[in-house]
């Protein structure tokens, strides 16, 4: 049967060549139950390839699982590596090896990258990895509930794929430790849970296994990976374009050791992406935070209990965020040292400071609110403070509270509360954030909220939350979904440093990024939460031309504006190809910013 074509990236001219979904094509004929090597050899029948491996382009997210036996039923054949991003933008591309003989370990490298100018893409702005394949959950991928058992899914982001051994036999992960006295070692991570667990704390179980101490860190940069013959090794390469980096075409290649190389091009846009803002009112800041337990006593229970080490973690996990478009974090103790210098950690990591959650207790009294408002206005400069007080409360409990919410809001503090509907028939007047149970599509209940106008924020959480690897899901569940259905915040539920076992019936381990010595380890579902927020930076972007557009004497220009407002209208948030959305969005800007100056120089 011959494959479908799958849609294509963007129309316009400019930027069909450049995209990377926009290559796909359909295939020479092959059978879906031929074998494997029959698949991939029909595929390069008419292509040129290195001798020893062919590859795959393939998009970075998909919700395909790139497991070495599975066909790239999505990749382009021999194709290009193509990366397109705005600036101030990290933006990544894929791609598929499968060596047809046994190469053994090989280092990747990458090639000087340049434009027509002869201008270099700066070598440290690239960040090539390897996705590692291990043993999560049976319901991995798919869900965050649990499952009973294994199976293997790609999920994390390394530099040293023999940082986690993966036995087969016995379907099971082993960290590799490593000494200071050079001495090596390994621990079985995924034991059952009656074999695992030291203790109970931090809302979850603190598994045997310490991955921030000094003997689990990943290598710096990319090592050599074992490419044997036959299987599907995928790798993913990021491109960080800066504010400064100049606009064009930059192109340059992986190298595979001595036996070829995998063309890759990267599309420098010319306009800066903004901070993400609202899409019923984009003077509005939409906040990217999420619910958060990364405490120094959190990591100092990993790491070996060394708190200054725990502070150089904790700064590392806010770069980290900051890298991934969360840009506010939540501090989970009250005033103390410890929130002072955590505030003072995420500013020096480029976290915002400016609106903060957490770091204070909601007062009794009105002295007792005063003098927390005075000691933050010490630190921050301001009371923009959103205190956390009450979990998915009762309808009763919001309406006791009232008194303790005036208290505060007197002293210049707001408040945030996870919960459904029974919050704002009690309280909506009361309340400045708000999470919601629902799914970040439906807009049932922004469509209440949203009547009071840029205040409150609303957030949705639980549908799902955090922890399923599947990058394009994450993606739209942080990405164009809650941003149409009229949310004005992300906060769900969790960002977490593991555990890294994920035998579990219950709830899955909800895990973002996994804690390590350097920090945190990456994740493919993290780089998708990454990539739903870029959405609506680019939604951002376009929105604001489109109504400045629309506003115009100029029939035409107003048309121009109108078909970009009318293109997310109509986008179907649940379904449609995000691919596709970032694609056009970038042609609307690009066609607008070009109608807007030309009307601006007559």
């Amino acid at each position: 049967m011959k494959r479908a074509p799958l849609a294509v990236f963007a129309a316009a001219a400019l930027l069909a060549p450049l995209m990377a979904t926009a290559q796909f094509t359909v295939r020479p004929w092959t059978q879906d139950n031929a074998p494997l090597d029959e698949r991939v050899a029909a595929d390069f029948r008419e292509i040129r390839h290195p001798a020893a491996f062919v590859h795959y382009a393939v998009p970075a997210m998909s919700p395909l699982q790139r497991l070495p036996d599975v066909y790239p039923e999505d990749g382009i054949p021999g194709g290009v590596v193509r990366i397109v991003a705005a600036r101030d933008e990290y933006e990544p591309g894929s791609f598929l090896i499968r060596a047809t003989r046994d190469l053994g370990k090989t280092q990747l490298s990458l090639t000087p990258f340049k434009n027509a100018d002869g201008r270099l893409f700066p070598a440290e702005d690239l960040d090539l990895k390897f996705v590692k394949v291990w043993y999560q959950n049976r319901n991995a991928w798919y869900s965050y509930f649990g499952d009973t058992g294994f199976k293997l899914v790609p999920e994390l982001l390394v530099n040293d794929e023999d940082l986690i051994r993966v036995d087969t036999a016995k379907q099971a992960n082993y960290a590799r430790l490593k000494f200071a006295d050079g001495k090596t070692d390994e621990i079985w991570i995924n034991p059952p849970r009656a074999m695992n667990n030291v203790f109970w704390d931090f809302y979850r179980s603190v598994p045997a296994f310490q991955p921030m101490r000094p003997e689990f860190r990943d290598a710096p940069t990319l090592q050599p990976v074992k490419l044997p013959k036959g299987e599907f090794r995928n790798f993913f390469l990021t491109a960080r374009v800066r504010p400064g980096t100049p606009a064009g075409l930059y192109k340059g290649a992986v190298r595979v050791g001595a036996h070829g190389e995998i063309p890759v091009a990267i599309r420098v846009l010319d306009f800066t992406l903004p901070r993400p803002k609202c899409y019923f009112d984009d003077t509005l800041d939409f906040y990217v935070s999420s619910y958060t337990y990364n405490c120094f006593a959190m990591i100092m229970a990993q790491n070996g209990g060394d708190l200054e080490l725990a502070k150089r973690q904790f700064k590392a996990t806010m770069e980290n965020l900051a890298a991934h478009n969360q840009d506010i974090n939540w501090v989970r103790f009250g005033l103390g040292a410890e929130t002072f210098t955590c505030w003072q950690l995420m500013k020096e990591a480029g976290l915002r400071t400016d609106v903060a959650i957490g770091g204070v207790g909601a007062g009794s009294t009105p002295a007792e609110a005063r003098r927390n408002a005075e000691t933050v206005r010490r630190h921050l400069g301001h009371n923009n403070v959103y205190i956390g007080y009450g979990d998915e409360p009762p309808p009763r409990w919001v309406a006791a509270k009232r008194h303790i919410f005036k208290t505060n809001q007197e002293a210049g503090f707001k408040f945030i509360l996870a919960g459904k509907d029974q919050v704002f028939r009690k309280a909506g007047y009361i309340y400045d954030w708000h999470n919601v149970a629902k799914p970040p599509e439906d807009s049932s209940t922004t469509a209440l909220w949203n009547q009071f106008g840029s205040s409150p924020h609303v957030a949705w959480y639980a549908t799902m939350h955090v922890g399923v690897e599947n990058p394009e899901y994450n993606r739209r569940q942080n990405g164009l979904a809650p941003y149409l259905a009229g949310y004005s915040a992300l906060c769900n539920y969790a960002h977490h440093y593991g555990p890294y076992n994920d035998d579990s019936t219950g709830y899955r381990p909800m895990v973002f990024a996994y804690g390590i010595y350097d920090g945190v380890l990456d994740t493919l579902q993290w780089e998708g939460f990454r990539e739903g927020i870029d959405d609506i930076r680019y939604a951002t972007a376009m929105v604001r031309l489109a109504r400045e557009a629309a506003k115009s004497e100029v029939v035409e220009t107003r048309y121009a504006g109108n078909k970009a407002l009318q293109y997310l209208a109509s986008f179907k948030r649940d379904s449609d190809d995000l691919n596709t959305a970032r694609g056009e969005m970038i042609r609307h800007i690009l066609a607008l910013r070009d109608i807007l100056g030309q009307q601006e120089a007559k």
